[in-house]
């Protein structure tokens, strides 16, 4: 009999022990894997973040929702900015203030408007300009992969998720949704044509749709304003900067201190967002690694006991002609396959809890169309899990080599 067949036989006529070891170990794989999984989502949670220049001019709110409202399209709606302030940075001229400081652009190199004013779906749509996609900086530079840019009123360029999610094409006409704040208006959405597709950027902006502003103006000014905007419908969400060497000191003075907006870092906020999620992420890998090295050591312990009681048959086996060599290669194999199904089972357990568990924390983690999670991610922890029952193996293996075979058939 091959020692794949004697193993199979001993897993099989001792269902009890057989049940128990399996169970450790697929539970320990499933939540490892699904530990393992979310580590890595939470990694990758603000690698999405969109491509926006050096600095952010927004309502004063603080550099991370600044951040994460207008380079990750997330949180509330936010606050208005007074168009005029896009223009005075937008101009040749230079921005005056009453107190008598004033600000040359000359180290300005592009400055992008960005106003959020309705959804499609579950997609927000921003009107913007052409300056969007033609950034002054060449790795920043968004292609269309179809069409051209929506300049017209009712006019709208695609991002390639929302394309393609939505089976979209150039000429079709989607519903647009106006929002603003926390009111989306469901029963007046407007129609827009399409007239561009963006090629994929692997970032957020491929999950958003692009107008011009004075369509997002017509959009808000059919709404009422009053508790919203002291601008009217004269109004921004965001406004993306570009800027040379050494200006935004000075702009950061200039804007923070004297008007109701607020001039972030992107890379100053990224740092921050990265330092206050970091310690989050190095807990759940750490209390991961110690649940793969719990569930290791118990399926250690219980194999080490399930093959200590199997002496005597060691003893008969060798004394019926089986060499050690054949005696190991059993013990070897009934350790994989025991850790193989397990790892089947906890697997199993994995891709199907994973998708509710996911929903669950919402946008705590990204988007499942923005970065996917799949179950093999949890390829560590089935590898070590098989590997712990084959370590486990070794201590029988050992008194395999030093067993007195008659001393051990006295016993009987």
């Amino acid at each position: 009999m091959t020692p794949l067949r004697l193993a199979v036989l001993s897993l099989v006529r001792r269902k009890t022990s057989t049940t128990i070891a399996l169970l450790a170990i697929a539970i320990s794989v499933a939540v490892s894997g699904v530990l393992l999984r979310f580590y890595r989502l939470s990694g990758a949670r603000f690698d999405t973040l969109g491509s926006g220049g050096d600095a952010v001019v927004g309502a004063k709110a603080g550099g991370i929702e600044i951040l994460l409202g207008s380079l990750n399209a997330e949180g509330p709606y936010p606050d208005f900015l007074p168009y005029k302030l896009f223009e005075s940075l937008q101009s040749e001229l230079d921005l005056h203030f009453k107190d008598g400081v004033n600000l040359s652009e000359s180290y300005l190199d592009a400055v992008i408007p960005v106003l959020i004013f309705g959804k499609y779906r579950d997609y927000r749509v921003m009107g913007t300009d052409s300056t969007f996609l033609a950034r002054p900086r060449k790795r920043d530079v968004i292609p269309l992969a179809a069409g051209r840019w929506a300049s017209g009123p009712r006019e709208i360029v695609v991002g390639a998720d929302v394309a393609r999610s939505g089976s979209i094409g150039i000429g079709d006409a989607i519903p647009v949704t106006p929002w603003v704040g926390g009111f989306i208006d469901t029963t007046t959405a407007v129609a827009f044509k399409v007239t561009g597709i963006m090629r994929p950027t692997h970032s957020v902006w491929d999950r958003m749709l692009y107008s011009n502003v004075a369509a997002g103006q017509d959009i808000l000014n059919t709404m009422d304003l009053r508790d919203q905007s002291i601008w009217g419908s004269s109004v921004l969400s965001y406004v993306l900067v570009y800027m040379k060497t050494d200006g935004l000191r000075a702009l950061q003075s200039l804007i923070n201190r004297r008007t109701v907006a607020e001039v972030i870092s992107i890379p100053e906020a990224r740092k921050r967002l990265a330092d206050l999620t970091g310690t989050g992420r190095r807990l759940g890998v750490l209390m991961t690694s110690f649940i793969m090295l719990l569930g290791g050591l118990s399926v250690a312990a219980m194999l080490v006991a399930r093959f200590e009681a199997m002496s005597v048959q060691f003893a008969v086996l060798r004394a019926m002609g089986y060499s050690k060599r054949e005696v190991s290669h059993w013990l070897l194999w009934e350790g994989f396959l025991l850790g193989a199904a397990a790892c089947l089972a906890g697997g199993l357990v994995d891709a199907l809890a994973f998708p509710s568990l996911r929903r669950m924390l919402g946008t705590a983690l990204p988007a499942p169309e923005i970065v996917a999670s799949h179950v093999y991610q949890s390829a560590p922890v089935w590898i070590s899990a098989i590997a712990a029952t084959m370590l486990a193996v070794f201590i029988p293996l050992i008194r395999l080599y030093r067993q007195d075979v008659h001393v051990s058939l006295k016993g009987m």
